[in-house]
């Protein structure tokens, strides 16, 4: 497969910085997006300079999108693949919650891949190219003390087969949705003894590289099918 010039965020840490090393190995084109400009380039480094471009912007800011996705085609020609990966989750009792959680997880988990996929789409359907969402089981799932965090993501997985219906013959899109993964994602949950409780579960889960082998098999699979829908679980051995 011909290198694709992708549109990444979330890439400082995590899933997203797994999924930018390697698809920078396979040889693809990556613009890595993330507030963390400083911890993108202690590991960017290391890349081949040609491979990968770096750009300091916040996902829930519109028109750093824009100014992103502008730097793909002033630099690179155009975008082949979008992955608006930045997202986040705060695990509260519903009537315990602080509202300002509530805003942030809507702002980052949906507003986030809105300003991401509407910053590209022009050049994605002119390209014929991909959309890459990150879900979760929780798309398809709800869970105690996760309910906000829940309904994010089944909002993307709705903008995923909205993507779909509205351009099946111009764009591939594939939902990938992830069991727990051993990030630093529970960290953001403040209600000490629920992120406690549940740091166990995310230290045995998915390392973030296999997340990533799952993104790269659906770009890599382009031409011959598309995955529209990928769920990978621990398998808690």
């Amino acid at each position: 497969m011909k290198s694709q010039r992708i549109f990444l965020t979330g890439a400082s840490s995590g899933i997203g910085a797994a999924t930018a090393r390697l698809l920078a190995e396979k040889g693809h084109r990556v613009l890595l997006i993330s507030r963390d400009l400083k911890s993108m380039k202690s590991w960017a480094s290391t890349c081949d300079e040609n491979s990968v471009l770096l750009h300091e912007g916040d996902v829930t800011d519109a028109k750093a999108m824009e100014v992103a996705a502008q730097k793909m085609k002033d630099e690179w020609g155009g975008i082949d693949v979008c992955i608006p990966n930045a997202g986040i989750g705060v695990f509260s009792p519903l009537e315990e919650a602080d509202i300002s959680d509530w805003h942030r997880m809507i702002d980052v988990n949906i507003k986030g891949v809105l300003n991401g996929v509407h910053a590209c789409l022009d050049s994605l359907l002119t390209n014929k190219g991909q959309v890459i969402q990150i879900g979760s089981v929780a798309a398809r799932n709800v869970f105690p003390n996760s309910g906000v965090y829940c309904a994010t993501k089944h909002a993307v997985l709705a903008l995923s087969e909205s993507l779909r219906i509205e351009f099946r013959d111009r764009l591939a899109v594939t939902t990938i949705n992830p069991g727990a993964v051993n990030t630093a994602f529970i960290d953001q949950t403040t209600n000490s003894e629920l992120r406690e409780s549940y740091r166990p579960q995310f230290e045995k889960g998915m390392d973030p590289v296999f997340i990533a082998e799952a993104i790269v098999l659906a770009i890599e699979s382009k031409g011959r099918g598309v995955f529209s829908e990928i769920t990978v679980r621990p398998d808690n051995r």
